[in-house]
C-alpha cells in the first residue's frame, strides 16, 4: 500500500509526514505544486516528491490525479492523507481515553488499514478523534472517511466521480460507492486529528461563504442522503445518511447484479 500525502504551502509544517517511521515515510510520496518541490525535498529527502500536473489544483482535483495517476503505475492500494494530522490509539480496548501513537507504532496501524483494504471494501480508513469516546473500539462500518482515504483503486477509479463537489469531496466519494453497493470500513481503535484553519492547503481559497455554498450543492446532488443544517458554532453543514446509502446501493446492485 502507498501512502500518499498532497500538500501545499506547508514545507516546514509536514505534520503528518513527522509522525512517520522510516519504514512508513520509504513508501510515502508528497505531492506538491512544482514550486515547492525543490524545498520539498532538500527539507524530506527520505521520501520521493511528485509534482501535480497543473497550477493551483484545488484538493478535489488532485485527488482525482493521484487515483488516476497511481492506479495507471500499477498500484492497487493506496492511503491518502491530509498534511496536517495527529494519530493517537485508544489506552486498551476496554479504555477510550487516548495516547498519542507515531513512528514504528504506527508500523501495524497501518497494515491493518491495508489489509482490510481490497475489492469487499474498497474504502477504509482510520476514525476521528472528535467523539471517538462514543464508538466502540474496532472497525466500524457505513461511516465517514475523511483525512485518511484508504483506496482500492480498481473499483474507486471505476465508480466514482471527483468533480461533482470542491469541498467535501471525500465524504462524496464515500456516498458513491455506497450507493454503488461498497462497504466501508473504519478503524476507531486508533484516529486522527487535524490543526484546524493552519496556513496553506484548502484555507488558501476555502471561505465560510463557499463553504455553505458547496454544502447545499453536496445536499442537492444527492437530497435523499444529505441534509445541511446551522451547527451552534454558526456554520452550515451536512449531515449524511450513511446506513441507507449502503442500504439502498445494495439494493440496486442485488437487482442489477442478481446476488
Amino acid at each position: 500500500m502507498e501512502i500518499i500525502i498532497p500538500t501545499c504551502r506547508r514545507i516546514d509544517r509536514q505534520i503528518t509526514l513527522q509522525s512517520l517511521s522510516p519504514e512508513l515515510r520509504k513508501r510515502t510520496t508528497l505531492v506538491c505544486p512544482e514550486n515547492e518541490a525543490l524545498a520539498l525535498s532538500y527539507e524530506y529527502p527520505d521520501v520521493e516528491i511528485v509534482v501535480e500536473p497543473y497550477p493551483n489544483m484545488k484538493i478535489a482535483q488532485k485527488r482525482e490525479w493521484i487515483v488516476l495517476e497511481w492506479l495507471k503505475y500499477g498500484h492497487e492500494k493506496i492511503l491518502m492523507l491530509d498534511d496536517d494530522l495527529v494519530f493517537s490509539t485508544r489506552i486498551s480496548a476496554d479504555d477510550w481515553h487516548l495516547q498519542k501513537i507515531q513512528g514504528e507504532k504506527l508500523i501495524p496501524e497501518f497494515q491493518r488499514i491495508e489489509d482490510k483494504l481490497g475489492p469487499e471494501y474498497p474504502h477504509v480508513g482510520f476514525g476521528q478523534r472528535q467523539g471517538n469516546n462514543h464508538e466502540a473500539a474496532g472497525w466500524k462500518s457505513q461511516a465517514k472517511i475523511v483525512c485518511t482515504l484508504g483506496y482500492y483503486l480498481p473499483v474507486v477509479v471505476k465508480e466514482c466521480q471527483w468533480d461533482l463537489v470542491e469541498l467535501r469531496g471525500d465524504m462524496c466519494v464515500t456516498l458513491q460507492l455506497l450507493l454503488k453497493g461498497y462497504p466501508n470500513a473504519v478503524w476507531t481503535g486508533t484516529v486522527v486529528d487535524q490543526t484546524r484553519n493552519a496556513p496553506g492547503g484548502c484555507s488558501t481559497y476555502r471561505s465560510d461563504e463557499m463553504s455553505a455554498a458547496e454544502a447545499r450543492k453536496f445536499a442537492a446532488l444527492f437530497p435523499n442522503y444529505v441534509s445541511v443544517g446551522k451547527r451552534k458554532y454558526g456554520r452550515l453543514e451536512v449531515t449524511v445518511q450513511w446506513q441507507n446509502a449502503l442500504r439502498d446501493g445494495q439494493r440496486n446492485r442485488s437487482r442489477l447484479f442478481g446476488c
